[in-house]
């Protein structure tokens, strides 16, 4: 199977990439495991994107931006996002989704109350895609290696759920895979997010970025027997938070109301609900809230779901929520490596130390569409093959013949990463973390699957405890605190020593990770 552009991964950031690459003349082929759209994060969302909403405003953008990323940004692609934000909200806009301007921001509007913006955006994005006849969707096909030849990827291989190998080729292929929340015990991503994206970039040779800044969102829903999802904002005056011990947490810790603390005060306000938490259940109060809200978004979208939310108080947690590092792209969306192209989460240098609100989505819009144009014009000027032999990248691992209770092993998986590498890290934490990721990984590595079910997970464990390696790798090394990287035994944000990015490679001979912290980009 041929394309001129391969997009893998079909959340936001992908198939605007997809749709941009064919806007440029080129086939496109558009692969992910799962459903189109509506199994990604994106669908998730609350539907809003931050940017600058007229020209005089995006210096003051950049500024803010950096100033919530703790000045680990990349000046230049923050300025990029800043300058191409309104052409990517009118691009989605042509599509015939409903955007209502806010200040600052953009926000999707649902039809219906009770339908998450996510849904209602992934939704109008697919009606688009499908529409497009240079776009072929290839769903239920796991992605497991990168095809390369003379230096350039030219591909991909993997398999369908059934256990069929596939291949395809192409001129270029985009990395739109998102993040890796899933690896976590509390996360608010789709379940099949797990660092596969990091795991293909890095077995390819390219190094990962900030590794170590993983953002938490302070309220997750984290009722028993129910799925954790943000209660998204904004919260009505009338909620209240309540401590184990029955205190008004707001008050007590000097918090102003919640949605002050959720802007101004993430992560300190993520630390004290973990600190709480180690008592009892945190919970939000929503009793007093008068009737008519509850009929109106987001209150609304709480109806879908069985917690009792009117009659008593409902447990809440700080859970992972967004990635913040990624590998290096230049203003064309191009990674490190030749004809391989990244868009979305799997990017890094927008959010420094952590992330904007409203950043997530606009970051998939800018860079999806920077993706696919690029990529489509590689490939239109490298439209052969190279005539070295094709080679698949190092990545999966054999076959091997030992039995794993795979399930059991992703549950230490997510524990160990919320334990070792959640909302506040240690040294002692972060060695005991490693040394538990390295064990699994080499489990992993030994295992045997039976059916192709078996092996999409065996799959998944692998980009996840690797991913897990590279986040307490680069964590091990930072001496401080700073945005979403929070240590109890550095706890102090230090500018003199620390105001450097984390870069990590990965040495396949020996199975080793090497960090270096190289001073920030000026400009």
């Amino acid at each position: 199977m041929w394309a001129d552009v391969i997009v893998i991964g079909a959340g936001l950031a992908g198939m605007t990439a997809a749709l941009a690459a064919k806007q440029n003349g080129a086939e496109v082929i558009l692969v992910d495991r799962g459903p189109i759209g509506t199994g990604t994060n994106s669908a998730l969302s609350n539907g809003v994107f931050s940017g600058p909403v007229s020209p005089e405003r995006a210096e003051e953008y950049v500024e803010l931006v950096v100033r919530i990323g703790r000045g680990l940004n990349r000046p230049g692609y923050v300025r990029q996002i800043a300058r191409d934000a309104p052409a990517a909200v009118e691009f989605l806009c042509s599509l015939g989704v409903e955007i209502a301007k806010t200040p600052g921001q953009w926000a999707v509007r649902s039809p219906k109350p009770e339908t998450i913006p996510g849904v209602t955006l992934v939704q109008g994005v697919v009606r688009q895609v499908l529409a497009r006849n240079r776009i072929r969707v290839e769903r239920g096909v796991y992605v497991s290696t990168l095809l390369q030849a003379s230096g350039r990827i030219v591909g991909v291989c993997g398999h369908d759920l059934c256990g069929e190998a596939r291949e395809i080729r192409g001129g270029s292929t985009i990395l739109a895979c998102g993040g890796a929340g899933a690896i976590y015990a509390k996360h608010d991503n789709q379940a099949s997010i797990m660092g596969q994206g990091y795991y293909l970039a890095a077995c390819a040779g390219l190094d990962l970025w900030d590794m170590e800044f993983v953002q938490c969102y302070p309220i997750v829903l984290d009722e028993p027997d129910m799925p954790m999802m943000m209660i998204y904002p904004p919260y009505p005056q009338e909620a209240t938070l309540i401590g184990p011990a029955g205190e008004d947490l707001l008050q007590k810790h000097d918090l102003g109301n919640i949605n002050q603390a959720i802007i101004r005060k993430r992560d300190v306000f993520s630390a004290m609900l973990m600190t709480k938490g180690k008592a009892g259940p945190i919970c939000m109060d929503l009793r007093a809230v008068p009737d008519e809200k509850w009929e109106v978004h987001p209150l609304s979208l709480l109806k879908r779901f069985r917690a009792e939310c009117r009659q008593r108080p409902i447990r809440i947690s700080p859970a992972v929520h967004f990635f913040m590092g990624g590998v290096r792209t230049d203003e064309e969306g191009q990674t490190d490596l030749s004809g391989l192209f990244a868009c979305g989460e799997m990017v890094w240098g927008l959010h420094g130390a952590n992330r904007m609100g409203g950043n997530a989505l606009m970051e998939c819009l800018v860079s999806g569409r920077l993706a696919g144009l690029g990529a489509a014009r590689l490939a239109s000027a490298h439209p052969d093959l190279p005539a070295a032999p094709i080679s698949p990248v190092a990545g999966e691992g054999p076959a091997g013949s030992e039995r794993v209770d795979l399930r059991d092993l992703r549950r230490r998986l997510q524990d160990a990463a919320w334990e070792h590498a959640g909302v506040v890290r240690s040294r002692e934490g972060m060695v005991a973390g490693l040394r538990k990721a390295e064990n699994m990984w080499r489990a992993l590595r030994a295992a045997r699957f039976d059916t192709p079910k078996e092996r999409v997970l065996q799959e998944d464990l692998l980009g996840g405890t690797f991913t897990l390696r590279a986040v307490l790798t680069a964590g091990l090394g930072r001496l401080e605190s700073r945005g979403g990287f929070l240590r109890e035994d550095y706890p102090a944000q230090d500018d003199a020593q620390w105001l450097r990015n984390s870069r990590v490679s990965w040495d396949p001979a020996s199975d080793r990770f090497r960090v270096e912290y190289v001073p920030v980009e000026v400009g």
